[in-house]
């Protein structure tokens, strides 16, 4: 059996790895501690291990001798949180003593893809497929790894063979749906995209990711599955970097929709809702403003129909009746009322300009 050797700088040691009060390179108490973790960390495998320290270095060797592979139920609990620093060393050591162990491979070989290293991580990818070629998880981290190379037909051909091993595994399936989105095939990537949400209705990603297939592929038929999906996903998390995809799709439709029957120029009806709403909001005190942008915004996160003009709705904080198409211009004028900088994803931010300018201008409305 062969041991292993290797060397790192006390400097870019972990020290969040060693106790309090043991942190400081250089120091005896630094010394004793990273001993000890290095001696912990090879214990359980039996063989000997010397830790040096010279020149600001560590250099760490382990003696195999009459030493057991450490089994992967120590190793796994280490991945799981995360800890790279104390699992790769063990399963390096476990590969060395077992150079076709297949969870060993697939292991280092997800970590060398997280890491970047991808030619690396496809190498070890391949050589756990080929140890165990049932092991659905190994083909979809190479599907993955390949497609961040660029190798668009061996990631296919990987993940296409992930799906055929584990037809319910919504990781497969959202993994093989983006990879068709990205070569172009939208009908079938929508397809996955939709298996995989059978599997996984919470996917947030899964969702986004459909939706936004769904309006590249033909933006009128699909457009109430789509735009379903997108409230799916702010509703379940109303803020962050997904809600915001998720806000502007949506923005995407409603432009769509509001221009649909005028698709040149300004919509006029628009225009004037939103001039009727700044002259409202004018007359408001802080307290009735906040009232009313509560209420309408309320209404408005069950989706607006906002090209139908038959549609009548009445509000607690303002008398009379209001088409879809006048809440939302409401919520638009009071968005920008808060937060001048942000868009309701509504898509009448050129009406409103428009308003705006007339507002100004000292014109009312009829």
């Amino acid at each position: 059996m062969q041991g292993t050797a290797f060397a790192i700088e006390e400097a870019t040691f972990d020290a969040s790895l060693l106790p309090e009060g043991c942190r400081t390179p250089g120091s005896e108490a630094f010394h004793r501690a990273v001993t000890d973790y290095f001696q912990q960390a090879y214990g359980a495998m039996g063989g000997q291990v010397a830790v040096v320290f010279a020149a600001g270095r560590i250099e760490v060797a382990w003696d195999p001798s009459a030493a057991e592979a450490p089994a992967m139920a120590q190793i796994q609990p280490l991945l799981q949180q995360r800890r790279f620093s104390e699992a790769r060393p063990l399963l390096e050591t476990l590969l060395q003593l077992q150079p076709e162990h297949p969870e060993a491979l697939y292991n280092l070989g997800v970590l060398a893809s997280e890491e970047g290293q991808l030619e690396e991580a496809c190498g070890l990818l391949r050589r756990a497929i080929s140890a165990d070629p049932s092991m659905a998880n190994a083909h979809v981290a190479l599907g993955v790894a390949a497609l961040r190379q660029g190798e668009h037909s061996e990631a296919r051909q990987a993940l296409e063979q992930a799906v055929e091993l584990e037809p319910q595994s919504p990781f497969a399936l959202s993994s093989l749906a983006s990879l068709l989105a990205s070569v172009g095939d939208l009908a079938a990537s929508a397809e996955r995209f939709r298996q995989a949400l059978a599997v996984a209705p919470n996917d947030l990603i899964a969702a986004l990711n459909l939706a936004q297939v769904l309006l590249e592929l033909d933006p009128e038929q699909h457009r109430d599955e789509a735009d379903r999906l997108l409230l799916q996903v702010i509703e379940a998390q109303p803020f962050g970097e997904l809600a915001n995809k998720a806000k502007d799709l949506r923005g995407s439709i409603a432009a769509r929709d509001l221009r649909q029957e005028q698709p040149e120029g300004l919509r006029q009806d628009a225009v004037s809702y939103c001039l009727q709403a700044l002259q409202l909001f004018e007359g408001l005190d802080q307290q009735r403003f906040i009232a009313v942008i509560s209420e309408v915004a309320a209404l408005g996160q069950g989706g607006l129909e906002i090209n139908e003009p038959n549609t009548s709705r009445t509000l607690k904080n303002l008398p009379g009746t209001w088409s879809d198409l006048a809440l939302a211009c409401l919520i638009h004028v009071g968005m920008k009322r808060l937060t001048p900088d942000e868009d309701s994803g509504l898509g009448i931010e050129a009406e409103y300009v428009e308003a705006v300018r007339m507002h100004e201008a000292g014109q009312t409305t009829r």
